[in-house]
């Protein structure tokens, strides 16, 4: 009997629910980079979009997966690289030394002696040769970068970097110039990246120019999110009506993984927690109730160090929310940020002017905002395991809320919800 698990898998490799979503043809641009290869592909989209799982689908299962968030440095990277393909820096070797004794039967001696034939005592032996080898052993270490790429050109396996983004500028172009003659042999490389940072191999080595293809992943649309309620719902025999998968898909943030969670939550809350035998319906919730308790976490965590700002500071001032909450400043540009929606891509302009809708009192300089914003991004990438949830890129002053579960925390999570903050 189908479960639900296993047709809504938020977070996991779907099947019933997976949608190749064919009018981008993603799945066959990362075929025809596999079969042509010569150069990186760069795969863009907004996390959770679906890029880990469609990279599953397409690249062949022997392919080396490294996950950015795990590496810390380019001896890291190659390190991964050869664990697992199973490889060693170490190389032993021996060189023998032959040693030979000699032994016989004793006989009378007479004349000459054949060769092989010893006197002992005037006495004829005939010799037999024993060789006995011995020796020493040597090794040597080589540079785990030239371990690995031999195992590549040889065997040209994929290597798929996941969230290549997480690493520092400086550790990508040591591995993006270590891998730069293994692309020109054939080598296939695949980055995932979120879409603002889908240039970071050329901006970080610009001889990569011409040599990074970029296939972008949007977020979902409203008929693809539908497809996955639809699809999944029928799967289990059951029904839904039109209205309750247009809320969900509302709340979603464009996101499979949010709307896949929302699917598996309420078919649980309907008591269809597997394929039904008669026709059962899948029912609305409480909205408020049910959204809120789907907030995860994970996002309530990222929220407190976000809001708490850095340790040392010395900015305490009191800010007045419209609704009467007082806060810092950085309470302040949170509640902007939420009273947006919040959007998940927030120019400075639009931010500005949010952050003046909420705040009672008159609202901080720009570069107050800024610096606040600059400070934001360093937490998130610095203090918070994952994706950092927000990263302010100051070259285009431009905020991006890269996880939308975060988002969806904005929303829903905080008590009292920040994106009701409205002026009165």
């Amino acid at each position: 009997m189908t479960k639900v698990g296993e047709v809504f898998v938020p977070g996991g490799q779907p099947s019933v629910t997976y949608n190749p979503r064919d009018d981008l043809h993603l799945e066959q641009k990362v075929q025809d980079y596999l079969d042509e290869r010569h150069r990186i592909l760069s795969l863009s989209g907004p996390t959770k979009c679906g890029k880990t799982v469609l990279l599953k689908r397409v690249v062949p299962g022997e392919a080396i997966w490294i996950s950015g968030g795990a590496i810390g440095t380019a001896k890291d990277f190659w390190a991964s690289a050869a664990d697992k393909l199973g490889l060693h820096d170490q190389e032993e070797s021996s060189a023998g030394v032959e040693e030979t004794e000699t032994t016989g039967a004793e006989g009378g001696a007479s004349g000459g002696l054949p060769a092989g034939v010893l006197t002992v005592d005037g006495r004829a032996k005939r010799g037999e040769s024993v060789t006995s080898t011995g020796g020493r052993k040597y090794s040597r270490r080589r540079p785990m970068l030239n371990v690995v790429a031999d195992e590549l050109r040889a065997t040209l396996t994929p290597v798929v970097v996941d969230d290549f983004h997480y690493l520092p500028q400086k550790v990508q172009l040591e591995i993006v110039r270590g891998l730069k003659e293994l692309v020109f042999d054939g080598v296939p490389v695949i980055f995932a990246s979120v879409p603002h940072r889908a240039f970071d191999a050329v901006r970080v080595e610009r001889e990569m120019t011409g040599r990074v293809e970029q296939v972008p992943i949007g977020f979902w649309s409203e008929d693809e999110l539908a497809g996955i309620a639809t699809s999944g719902i029928a799967a289990l025999n059951a029904t839904i009506e039109g209205h309750v998968v247009e809320r969900l898909i509302e709340e979603a943030f464009k996101s499979p993984h949010l709307m896949q969670d929302f699917c598996l939550q309420l078919c649980k809350a309907s008591g269809v927690r597997e394929a039904q035998e008669d026709v059962q319906p899948v029912v609305a919730a409480n909205w408020p109730e049910f959204f809120a308790a789907r907030a995860p976490g994970a996002s309530k965590s990222a929220f407190d160090l976000l809001i708490q700002g850095p340790r040392q500071r010395s900015d305490r001032m009191e800010r007045i929310l419209v609704d009467g909450t007082v806060t810092d400043i950085y309470g302040l540009v949170l509640a902007g940020i939420a009273a947006t929606g919040p959007l998940t891509e927030l120019g400075y302009t639009e931010l500005r002017g949010s952050i003046k809708e909420v705040s009672r009192t008159d609202p901080p300089a720009h570069h107050e905002v800024t610096r606040v914003l600059e400070k934001m991004s360093g937490i998130a990438r610095d203090n918070i395991e994952g994706e950092p949830v927000v990263d302010y890129d100051d070259e285009r002053n431009t905020l991006f809320i890269s996880d939308p579960f975060f988002a969806f925390y904005l929303r829903w999570g905080t008590d009292p919800p920040l994106a009701a903050v409205r002026p009165t």
